[in-house]
């Protein structure tokens, strides 16, 4: 990136946070959601306001000062109020039936499941956020009679589409026995013979009987160009041709805008087309957040989150030609499948 390319952008996320602060003090999760950029990003403007005395920090929230507000004046960024829709907070989905109802049992079945563990780079959603994905997939024209593959799912995905009864059938792979076994409790015990569960390694080859079978995948990978490709290239393997769809998420917080592109490119390459990207949609629940290298390197010291700052943006892609995967067979990528350059923030054990 260019020094005038990172200097506009440097201006962009200052901008983005003294607005936020102009209609009101922000913690420094809600601050580090406002700033639509990466991590490193969004705490080098902070620094930058905090040094130039355009805001201060009272313990609690960061409050902007009246040189401050001066400066959101002169650049008339008071005259932009906040534009996102009040009852979707941008997302274009609300919960409405049968989701809404579908919620509460979801909820009682996730309170047990088992605790993220860093060997997998897990961070649940929301259960409101999982529901929404179906509304979502179900809005599309996914859901309904389809036959959906999930490509991990500590998320639950698999048993929030069962219990909504529109899916055919419903598989699952996932590396982590632990959510596995999980999920083949749940579906035995609650009779749903239409859902699968098998332990896999996305690094391995697609195994050979869950080739071109599915109408439909989700996937929510690792942030890590190669590793991302990867996911979706097993999940391209398991769609039956043009027509089918695809569901993915990717974070700005670990991923800069040229990772996005080349994410993007690999995306186009295997045959898709995007058709849908819808920004903030999903809302991340990490736990022992405040050991977490965002809460380290802040520059002041903070308390645990006051709202579920870690989002991602959900990618919906439609195949538009026979499905080109990047990648067959065995790959090996050991710890570079889930750690790069831009990584910032491992759950810690």
């Amino acid at each position: 990136m260019s020094k005038n390319s990172i200097a506009a952008e440097t201006r962009r996320i200052d901008a983005l946070l003294l607005r936020a602060l102009y209609f009101g003090p922000k913690s420094y999760w809600e601050l580090m959601r406002a700033g639509k950029a990466q991590t490193h990003q969004v705490l080098k403007s902070l620094q930058s306001l905090l040094e130039g005395e355009m805001v201060v920090y009272d313990g609690d929230h960061f409050v902007i000062t009246e040189a401050g507000r001066r400066k959101v004046e002169t650049l008339s960024l008071e005259r932009v109020a906040e534009q996102r829709c009040e009852a979707c907070a941008g997302r274009g989905i609300v919960l409405r039936p049968l989701f809404d109802r579908v919620l509460a049992d979801f909820q009682d079945i996730v309170a047990m499941r088992p605790k993220a563990t860093p060997d997998f780079d897990q961070g649940y959603v929301t259960p409101e956020t999982t529901m929404r994905r179906l509304a979502l997939m179900a809005q599309q024209g996914d859901l309904v009679g389809r036959d959906i593959l999930l490509l991990g799912d500590d998320d639950l995905t698999s048993i929030a589409a069962a219990l909504s009864g529109l899916p055919r059938r419903i598989y699952v792979l996932d590396v982590d026995e632990r959510i596995i076994r999980f999920i083949r409790d749940v579906a035995r015990d609650r009779g749903w013979d239409h859902v699968h569960a098998e332990v896999y390694d996305v690094q391995d080859g697609l195994p050979s009987h869950l080739r071109g079978q599915f109408d439909v995948f989700f996937t929510d990978p690792v942030d890590t160009v190669k590793g991302l490709l990867l996911f979706l290239s097993r999940c391209t393997e398991g769609l039956r041709g043009p027509g089918a769809a695809g569901y993915f998420g990717l974070s700005y917080l670990e991923a800069s805008w040229r990772k996005w592109r080349q994410i993007q490119q690999g995306i186009l390459d295997m045959g898709f087309a995007i058709t849908d990207m819808l920004g903030a949609f999903q809302d991340y629940l990490l736990e022992d957040i405040v050991a977490l290298d965002w809460a380290r390197m802040a520059p002041v010291p903070v308390k645990e989150p006051d709202i579920p700052f870690y989002v991602s943006t959900v990618y919906r892609l439609e195949l538009v030609e026979e499905p080109q995967p990047l990648f067959f067979g065995r790959v090996e990528l050991g710890q570079d499948l889930y750690y790069d350059e831009e990584f910032c923030a491992p759950l810690q054990e």
